[in-house]
């Protein structure tokens, strides 16, 4: 757990976050169309350009980077 002063996040939380926020809803992964309970299951699904122009492969790609900047702006704030 990262902290600096009052912000405390546990990169745990941010993930499911991201999962909730960029939850796909029905996937079809192998052959089935069915809920996204997997990780496999968001890189079969299409991402859409969001409101800064961004689009990536999948919505697992967008977690991952959408993590990986949560991450680095805790790291941030922690030596602030």
């Amino acid at each position: 757990m990262e902290s600096g002063g009052a912000h405390t996040r546990h990169v745990n939380g941010i993930l499911g976050l991201l999962c909730r926020e960029h939850f796909p809803g029905l996937v079809e992964y192998a052959g089935v169309t069915g809920p996204a309970y997997s990780f496999d299951h968001y890189a079969a699904a299409p991402d859409a350009e969001d409101r800064a122009g961004r689009v990536f492969n999948n919505k697992a790609e967008r977690v991952k980077q959408e993590l990986w900047v949560s991450a680095q702006y805790i790291a941030f704030i922690a030596q602030t």
